[in-house]
């Protein structure tokens, strides 16, 4: 949007400063062709049943903002790359990308 007195942006964007809100495993992953649409990437997964509970990333439904605590629908294994995991839900409609997992103590 510009001010059309000054036609200078009413706002700015510094693309650094998005860059810095998402994990460095999620943009990695990101970099990532999957072959499939990813509908979200999931950081600090904790795994429970075939669930997860994880913070949330690059939600392409829009529903959940960025470093949000989601539970997935039950998921299940597709494959592995560059140490991250793509798992897609049983209903096989969402993918969904695993950055990276809590460590169970």
């Amino acid at each position: 949007m510009v001010n059309p007195l000054s036609k200078q942006p009413l706002f700015a964007v510094d693309s650094d400063s998005l860059v810095r809100d998402f994990p460095f495993e999620v943009i990695q992953a990101q970099g990532i062709d999957w072959n499939v649409p990813i509908d979200a990437f999931l950081a600090d997964a904790a795994r429970a049943g075939r669930r997860y509970a994880a913070l949330v990333y690059g939600d392409r439904s829009g529903v959940n903002q960025d470093g949000m605590t989601i539970a997935t629908p039950p998921l299940e294994y597709v494959e592995a790359r560059s140490g991250f995991k793509l798992m897609r839900s049983v209903s096989g409609e969402d993918y969904y990308v695993i950055t990276s997992v809590l460590s169970q103590k």
